[in-house]
Order: structure tokens, then sequence, then C-alpha cells
């Protein structure tokens, strides 16, 4: 059955938009009509602020009063003439702002004109800034595809042979966004469980570091693909490049203690280097939260038994369901993976599923089959309640229903465990209470 309320999920479009957005200081000039630019922009500038002011007024040419992706606002008079003079000038206007990276990304309607845009940029750039354009992302591709097409452009107009290999374990984190739920906190908590093992992190390109940073791509040992929907192929382009060999850790992103454990081990085996300290931090987060779990199970016998619903990327549906499963004993109602998911983790997500004789949960609709607890966007959660479904919506993925973080959330690590549980057991308080 077809809802109308159903997410529609992002596009390649807007992965290419959020892929030069996740650079801290770039800037993205969308050829296309203001319409194409609202949500993009905000989104970009809701998931981490550049300034700590903030006055529309100070953004008028092609950003409409918003901070971030000035557009061409193209209308039917440039779709028969081209958008060329349009964009010469928001590029001349962008040039005067100190971007250290400067994108133009046609809308699919844009990329229909034929303007040459490489000749318009050439034509147009200012004291040597880089400077690229992606005339086509994909039109009705994947997230991920759009994501790394222009990833891959990013990184190829870098002077990125400039930087040395280190002779000490470093490595460079593929596959965040700033389109995922507490991106900066999730990389924040890699960075640390590293540190714990003596391994340094260099970059997590498209993860709001700058341009600077990123020019030290080439120094790390190893390219780690957090998540390969959105990783896999800029790893493999680093490792064509500069030989640079990476790993897609076995038990996907570090979501819950299972899939933690698991990648700290992994990294710290490549390198050969003691993950003793990460491991201490973990068992220290786990005999708190079974504290809490045991008191909570006494009680009300849950979340043992309890149904759960995921939608997600294929590699966090698979880490999720799995520590779901096996660690609180919960039972999957349905598993909706979004598209362009890695085939590796949807065929483990369906492997594991088969081994716990729930195999129909890859099947079911989210919408139509109970749950106590959904773990999902926030569109999402908002259709099953408009269906009448009785849950506790955590949300693990944009988009929002708008709640502001004012202090540091992760999905990663032993806090990110720490803190789906917390989700977990006080939404199976309120799913009892009403």
């Amino acid at each position: 059955m077809s809802f109308y309320t159903e997410n529609i999920a992002p596009d390649s479009f807007s992965g290419a938009l959020f892929a030069v957005e996740g650079v801290r200081d770039g800037c993205t000039i969308l050829n296309g009509p203001t319409g194409c630019k609202f949500y993009h922009s905000a989104i970009s500038d809701s998931q981490f602020m550049r300034h700590a002011t903030y006055s529309p007024l100070e953004y008028s040419e092609g950003f409409f009063g918003q901070p971030r992706i000035p557009a061409t606002y193209l209308d039917g008079h440039d779709y028969v003439f081209g958008s060329g003079e349009k964009l010469s000038s928001i590029l001349r206007m962008a040039a005067g702002k100190k971007y250290a990276l400067i994108a133009v990304v046609n809308s699919p309607g844009a990329a229909l004109i034929g303007d040459d845009l490489d000749r318009l940029i050439a034509g147009e750039r200012r004291g040597g800034v880089p400077c690229f354009a992606l005339e086509n992302s994909g039109f009705s591709g994947s997230f991920g595809s759009g994501y790394e097409k222009a990833m891959l452009k990013i990184l190829d107009v870098l002077e990125l042979e400039k930087s040395p290999r280190k002779n000490k374990p470093a490595v460079n984190v593929l596959g965040l966004s700033i389109y995922q739920k507490y991106f900066g906190s999730n990389y924040k908590t890699i960075k640390a469980l590293l540190e714990r093992c003596g391994i340094e992190t260099i970059s997590a390109p498209g993860a709001g570091d700058p341009v600077e940073v990123m020019k030290n791509i080439p120094s790390a040992a190893l390219n780690v693909v957090v998540y390969p929907e959105y990783g896999t192929e800029t790893a493999e382009y680093l490792k064509e490049r500069f030989a640079l060999p990476y790993i897609i850790p076995a038990e996907g992103p570090p979501i819950g203690f299972y899939s933690t454990e698991s990648f700290i081990k992994e990294i710290c085996g490549y390198f050969g280097v003691s993950s003793g300290q990460a491991d201490t931090a973990l068992e220290a987060a786990r005999a708190g939260a079974y504290l809490h779990l045991s008191r909570f199970s006494s009680l009300l016998g849950m979340p043992r038994g309890c149904l759960f619903s995921v939608k997600a990327d294929s590699s966090a549906a698979y880490a999720l369901t799995r520590w779901l499963c096996t660690y609180l004993g919960m039972i999957p109602a349905a598993v909706s993976v979004l598209p362009g998911g890695d085939g590796v983790f949807t065929k483990k997500l369906s492997g594991f599923l088969d081994s716990v004789n729930h195999g129909e949960a890859l099947t079911n609709s989210i919408l139509e089959t109970p749950a106590q607890i959904l773990l999902a966007d926030g569109n999402t959660i908002s259709a099953a309640r408009l269906y009448g479904q009785k849950f506790c919506g955590i949300e693990i993925a944009l988009p929002s229903l708008g709640y502001v973080d004012v202090t540091e959330k992760t999905l990663f690590g032993a806090e990110g465990g720490l803190f789906l549980l917390e989700q977990i057991v006080n939404g199976l308080r309120y799913v009892m209470r009403t």
C-alpha cells in the first residue's frame, strides 16, 4: 500500500549540496530556481552555524535572507537565454567573502540549459580560491551517489599532494555528512575513542572540517569508512590517487556497545595497538547501563520482548537492529532501509533478521506495523502518529521534528549507547502510561 504521508528520501541533488556545505569555509552556489535553496540552506545553517550573530539584512543578493547557499534564482527567461549573467554576478559576490572553496551546483532543471559553467567560473575566479562546477548531480539518484560525486570534485580541486604521510597511526573518517543527526558529536566521539588508543584522526571530509584540515587527508595511514553509503567511492578514489588503504568496519558504524567494540578493535588491530583504554570506557558504560536496566526490568519486565521499528541507512539499520535484539532482547517489527543502501549491509541485515526468525520485518510497513519504539526521521515519526500508532519516537535522522539540541548528543560510542538506552527506557514508560 502507498501512503501519501510517506517521507520522500532526499536525492542526489541534496547529497551534492550538503557535501559542499559540509566544508566549514566552503560556499555552495545553487544554479537554479529560488525554491530549490530554502530547505537546503535552512538545514545547513541549523546543523552547524558558521557565525555567532545573524542578521537577514546582511544576506541580500542570492541569499534571500539566509546565511547559506546563494542561488541564481532562475526564471523562465533564463531557461531560454541562459544563466550566465546571474551566475557571474553571484560568483563575484562569493569571491569577495573570503571563502576557501566555491562550488556551483546545477539544479536538475538548470542542468538542461546547457550553460558552460566551467568557462563562466574560469572568467570569474578571484584570488586563487579553488572552484568547481557540478553540472549534473545525478538527477533522481540516491543521496549517497550525489554526495560522493560532489566529494570527489572537492578533493580534485584541493592541493592534497603537498601533505606528507605521518609516521604514526592516523586515520581519516569517511562517510559522515552534515545531513546526519548529531554528525558533529558523532565525529567528536570517534576522535575521542581513537585518541584513547593512540590513533590520531586527521579529517572527516564533509563533516565540518575546513579546507586547511582537509588538505592533510593524504597524511593518514588508513581511511575508515563509517557509512559505506556515503564513503566507499571516496575511499576508492583516495586509494587509487594516494595508495591510501581503507576498511569498512564489519559491524557497521559504532552504534550500540557491540558495534562500538568491534569498530575500535578492528581499527586497533590494523595498526597493532591496544584498545585497552577504549575498552575500559565501554565497560564502564555497560556497567552503568546494567544498573538502570536491571531495576527497570525487575519492575516491568521491559524492554525485553518489546517491539521496535527502524528506518535508516542499511549500515545503521544493521547496527541498531543487532544491538536492540541481542543486548535488550527487543523484537523487530518493521525495518526500512533508505534508498541507495549498501548491498553488503543490506544482506547482513536480512541474514540477521532471518537468524532471529523475523525476516518479515524487512517487508513490513512501518506505518501499518505496531511497535512500542520507532527509531527514524521526524517525518516518519509524524506519519506513523497520523496513522494512529501508539509508540515512542526516537529521532535518529533528518528531517527533524524541530527539536533544538542545546547540549551535545551523540549516537556513537558508549555515550551514544547510553543516550539511546535512556530514550528507550523513558519512551517505554511513556507508552505504558498512555
